[in-house]
């Protein structure tokens, strides 16, 4: 492979036009889908909505406004709550408002794609995450997946950002990073994460260390600033400390008891009427049991768990099951699952090949401990520990897309070569029969 595939930089697009029509795309896209597909909220999406209104009308976070909790994060549910009390409770601003996520989400992703990988790779990046169908169908979704995805690799983007001081780099990322926090807990680890990845592919690491402490160090003052009022809200509703969520110990317990399958369980009655900080403590004491009593089995539960983050993708015809069904019938249902789960296949497929591409260029330990992919390697040890589903590879949905890119850049580029090869080669052959 030539080096030109993977030229890098900061100057500008040589091809911001198709960037551009891209995210034409992108939107024209998810408006049409959503003028087809209603929302209707179901599953967890009932709860955002529940949440929200129950924050605008009541200013409490919780199922009812007598029984506010902290078992879900409420950064996405804050969102939500925004919108109905600017616009009302109609869906129409939550549908805006996940097209401009979706829109950030390729913007952010290219950048950080085209920072590490080069530009073509950045165009196919952000190609997929215009056209990925199950982002597309979360446009009429209620849910954490897409802001957490955007908040996080924008901070990638803010990390990564070259001529940036390390007070700016680390103050705008523990900004985003403290709001993907309050969306999903496992924000609270990219500190260093992205700091360890900058560090372990530095060409120089020691000259790196310090520069990365300190944007490190000051990324989680932001973070805890940002996260503080949550805390405190907290530490008053139970009368301890809960940084963010009291799920920890909960979701351990679905993906390590008795009779789990590696995803969602059902609390059993007679914990399910316990304070949920109760409920985590009790419940996570009798995960930690089981994963010691029999550790071989744990790890192969981590393996099956595996499977069920990337073996499938449905959950965005899932979660719009209704609305599908009223515009397409109901066994139109079944098709879009199917859709969903080939074009999963065939885009994760080509993630694997752009991972080898990029491997043989720079070799694996260089790849596994950059900050693209030591963020997906972060995440998947999570759920392997945790419960898993298959929505929430959607959480890395672009570094997912810059690998795609690279697989694709690659094809295109080997394609290009062959072209002209047969071109010259059938000119050569035609310049000799004139003679």
């Amino acid at each position: 492979m030539q080096d030109a595939l993977f030229s890098r930089g900061e100057e500008r697009w040589s091809d911001a036009r198709r960037l551009m029509w891209i995210i034409v795309m992108a939107v024209s896209l998810r408006l049409v889908w959503a003028l087809l597909i209603p929302v209707i909220p179901l599953s967890d999406s009932a709860g955002y909505d529940i949440f929200a209104r129950n924050l605008v009308e009541h200013a409490v976070f919780g199922w009812t406004p007598e029984q506010p909790f902290a078992f879900w994060p409420p950064g996405t549910s804050f969102v939500y709550a925004a919108m109905y009390w600017m616009f009302g409770y109609g869906y129409a601003s939550l549908v805006v408002v996940h097209i401009m996520i979706s829109v950030a989400l390729i913007l952010t992703s290219a950048r950080v794609a085209r920072r590490f990988y080069g530009e073509s790779a950045a165009l196919w990046c952000a190609g997929l995450l215009a056209a990925w169908p199950t982002l597309i169908m979360f446009t009429t979704i209620l849910a954490s997946e897409l802001l957490f995805a955007t908040l996080t690799v924008a901070a990638l983007d803010v990390w990564t950002m070259p001529r940036a001081s390390v007070w700016r780099r680390g103050a705008w990322a523990g900004l985003l990073l403290g709001m993907a926090a309050l969306v999903r807990p496992q924000a609270l680890m990219l500190p260093g994460v992205y700091a360890m990845a900058m560090v372990l592919t530095s060409s120089v690491p020691r000259r790196h260390l310090g520069h990365q402490l300190r944007t490190a160090l000051m990324a989680g003052v932001v973070m805890a600033v940002v996260i503080a009022p949550w805390t405190w809200r907290n530490y008053q509703l139970y009368g301890e400390l809960v940084l963010i969520s009291t799920n920890g110990g909960i979701t351990l317990w679905m993906g390590n008891t008795p009779g789990t399958g590696g995803s969602h369980m059902n609390v059993p009655p007679s914990i399910a009427e316990l304070p949920d900080n109760v409920q985590a403590r009790v419940l996570g004491d009798m995960a930690r049991e089981y994963i010691l009593a029999d550790p071989v089995a744990f790890v192969v539960r981590a393996f099956r768990k595996l499977f069920l983050l990337y073996g499938n993708e449905s959950i965005g015809v899932g979660w719009n099951a209704e609305g599908i069904a009223q515009r397409f019938g109901e066994s139109s249902v079944l098709w879009f699952k199917r859709f969903t789960q080939v074009t999963w296949a065939a885009l994760f497929l080509m993630s694997l090949y752009g991972v080898w591409v990029i491997s043989r260029r720079e070799g694996w330990v260089r790849v596994v401990f950059s900050p693209v992919m030591l963020t997906v390697v972060a995440y998947t040890v999570i759920h392997a520990v945790v419960v898993s589903q298959d929505r929430y590879h959607l959480n890395f949905a672009g570094q997912i897309a810059m690998f795609f890119g690279i697989g694709m850049a690659h094809l295109t580029h080997q394609w290009r070569n062959s072209s002209r090869l047969a071109r010259a080669v059938h000119e050569s052959g035609r310049v000799l029969r004139s003679h």
